[in-house]
């Protein structure tokens, strides 16, 4: 039997409520999840509080029926160009001399930890307005100002909050998919993964019904763009162009009926496989970001491979699965590749 969590069943306040506590900026939640917890500790995990043992048994036993398994993580060297002009990954494979009796190979690797698949932590994307992260960290908690705005710890520094070293043994639980990519396909709507294109909150909720999907509280939502399947199948010099900001990419449109989609859902995680979870450019001052990282406590997953896990789910004829995820334990982290599986 799970131990009871007072997180099992949680009663929300709907988004017009918000914020939780007077004062804090328009949408926030901070302080609601001590509130539930009667915890006097500052929250690090958000909707990750959501994904409580019983949660975890219950999607351990409903899911897990064929022992097949799909890993969610893509190459670890893709997008090449990396997006957003950050650094990608590079790789050194070397002979380690030390041990004289027989050749001995290592690697290293070095990354930025956003230019593949990745979650981002609690510390990645702070609200537009107020500069804060989640639960009210400021800005001056992480950055150095005086110094440049570097980083003011590390992973060989006392551990502070919002780090994604947090995330440790959190991200388990019932993983559900929602193929938006096919789902226009079948209903007379291609479209081209590599530019702008907005995925409203009518078309989620018309996908899931079309895949006989149900949501349940604390779900980790995926969803499939088809980005990846373009990538793999374009043409270096298309990859380079839809790797362009400008341009834009595909993603979940940013606007208040998708926020409160979102809300209304409770996940306990997002993730997509195109570079930003919402669609870009946006013409608002504010993105998904803005809600669902600083204000909500929401992970944010992108770059995610989802193409066998749509096969699988199609094969199948069921959307959800078990899913495990084991985000690197660097203290202090900001992000981190996702080390995902869904098991069915």
């Amino acid at each position: 039997m799970a131990a009871p969590s007072p997180f099992d069943d949680v009663t929300f306040p709907s988004f017009s409520e918000l914020p939780f506590r007077k004062g804090d900026p328009p949408g926030a939640i901070w302080g609601f999840y001590e509130h539930v917890s009667k915890s006097e500790a500052k929250d690090e995990l958000g909707a990750l509080n959501l994904l409580t043992p019983s949660r975890i048994l219950r999607a351990s036993q409903s899911e897990i029926k064929t022992g097949k398994v799909c890993s969610l993580n893509w190459e670890l060297h893709k997008p090449f160009p990396a997006a957003f002009g950050r650094k990608g990954l590079e790789h050194k494979v070397f002979w380690m001399k030390a041990v004289k009796s027989t050749f001995v190979v290592d690697d290293e690797v070095s990354m930025n930890t956003q230019c593949g698949s990745q979650w981002d932590g609690f510390k990645h994307f702070s609200y537009y307005a107020t500069h804060q992260f989640y639960n009210g960290l400021d800005v001056e908690d992480v950055l150095d100002e005086s110094q440049g705005y570097v980083g003011k710890y590390n992973a060989l520094d006392k551990p502070m909050r919002n780090g994604i070293h947090k995330f440790q043994g959190k991200i388990v639980g019932r993983g559900v998919l929602l193929d938006y990519y096919s789902y226009a396909q079948t209903q007379g709507k291609p479209y081209a993964p590599s530019e702008s294109v907005a995925i409203t909150a009518q078309d989620l909720e018309d996908c899931a019904k079309a895949q006989g999907l149900q949501f349940e509280q604390g779900d980790i939502l995926f969803v499939r763009t088809g980005y990846i399947h373009w990538f793999e199948s374009a043409t270096e010099e298309e990859r380079e162009n839809g790797l362009q900001l400008a341009k834009g990419y595909v993603g979940v449109r940013p606007t208040m009926e998708e926020v409160e989609w979102l809300w209304n859902h409770h996940f306990a995680a997002v993730a997509s496989d195109c570079p930003s979870f919402e669609a870009l450019p946006t013409t608002e001052k504010w993105s998904l970001h803005d809600y669902l990282l600083p204000l909500w406590g929401t992970p944010i997953g992108e770059f995610f491979d989802l193409e066998k896990l749509s096969k699988t789910c199609k094969e199948l004829g069921r959307y959800s699965f078990f899913l495990t995820s084991s985000p690197l334990n660097v203290v202090n982290g900001i992000a981190s590749p996702p080390n995902a599986m869904a098991i069915f």
